[in-house]
């Protein structure tokens, strides 16, 4: 237990570096992806962190953090799974701030080879932002052409703080068919539509997100495994798709066990493509890491020389625990 909080406080360091709640790597964050994606690995406790530093280009780049621990609980032949998530997004130009904390319960039932999981995440959402680095109309003075921020911002209804609740849930499919095992889920995010605005007199409130994933593991050989990807999400008229395929090469050493490289791509329907994003990674003893770079292909590649996004993520997994003795006792005649 020592190891396990020392990784978990290790990981927990990352918050620190830093707005953007998207990652290219999305299946490496399960609980970010899908509620009742927690506790969906092999082993006895999962430690997930991950960070993102991008549009480096502008002097003032967005960076998001995630770190997410979840456990799997047996219960009977079904699984109660529970799982917390902390996150911080941060924009340092404007010293904007979102800080989020998700809890998580799944139920996973087992029907014959089908393993179905249906999940509830529950927390609360801080947002921040420095108003005094701000500018507002009422600043404008005509004489300079410039803004002046001593002068009154004029805005009586913007507040610099806001708190809500939020409340998110999802199901998830699998079952393996041979050498390959397809998952499969939806998710609903923001169903409880929570007020997340700087306007204390606005009454719109926040559209709910819908979110489809599916991926699968093929076994095309022994030592080779082929992992496609796909998530596509949409909100209102704002949409995003994210699809691809990492390559996995198996290894007889207890050392390294795995390496992969692949290769997704950002986009969505009728608009413009967004970045092709290479991912390199590989399985050492109980860590995963992945590691990809956003190349940026639309239309702004013009002025970023298609500089985009960088992103690691690091996963690690305790073993399940088993008995190196096992004793049956039994009585004597």
């Amino acid at each position: 237990m020592k190891q396990i909080f020392f990784i978990f406080f290790i990981l927990l360091g990352i918050l620190s570096f830093g707005q953007d709640l998207h990652l290219s790597q999305f299946y490496t964050n399960q609980m970010n992806l899908n509620p009742a994606m927690a506790a969906r690995y092999d082993g006895a406790y999962r430690f997930a962190g991950n960070y993102r530093n991008q549009w480096r280009e502008i002097g003032k780049p967005l960076t998001t953090a995630f770190l997410a621990l979840d456990k799997k609980i047996y219960f009977f032949s079904d699984e109660i799974d529970l799982g917390i998530m902390f996150n911080e997004d941060n924009f340092s130009g404007f010293n904007q701030k979102t800080n989020k904390i998700m809890l998580n319960g799944v139920y996973t039932k087992r029907i014959s080879a089908h393993k179905i999981s249906a999940g509830l995440q529950l927390g609360v959402v801080l947002k921040s932002t420095d108003l005094t680095t701000q500018t507002f109309p009422n600043q404008w003075v005509y004489e300079t052409g410039e803004f002046n921020s001593d002068v009154n911002n004029g805005e009586t209804y913007l507040v610099g703080n806001q708190t809500f609740f939020d409340a998110n849930f999802g199901f998830v499919w699998s079952k393996k068919f041979g050498k390959m095992t397809p998952t499969v889920g939806f998710s609903l995010f923001h169903f409880n539509r929570p007020k997340a605005t700087y306007f204390n007199d606005f009454k719109e409130r926040l559209r709910a997100r819908k979110v489809f994933s599916a991926e699968l593991d093929w076994k095309i050989k022994e030592d080779i495994s082929l992992e496609p990807k796909l998530l596509y999400m949409w909100t209102t008229k704002s949409q995003d798709l994210v699809f691809g395929t990492n390559l996995k090469k198996h290894l007889d050493s207890k050392v390294i066990r795995n390496v992969f490289a692949g290769v997704l791509m950002r986009t969505g329907f009728g608009r413009n493509r967004d970045a092709v994003i290479p991912v390199i990674g590989m399985g050492i003893k109980k860590f995963d890491i992945g590691l990809s770079y956003d190349l940026n292909i639309s239309t702004l590649s013009n002025y970023n020389s298609k500089k985009s996004s960088l992103e690691l993520s690091v996963i690690y997994t305790t073993p399940m625990y088993n008995p190196s003795k096992l004793s049956i006792p039994c009585d004597r005649y």
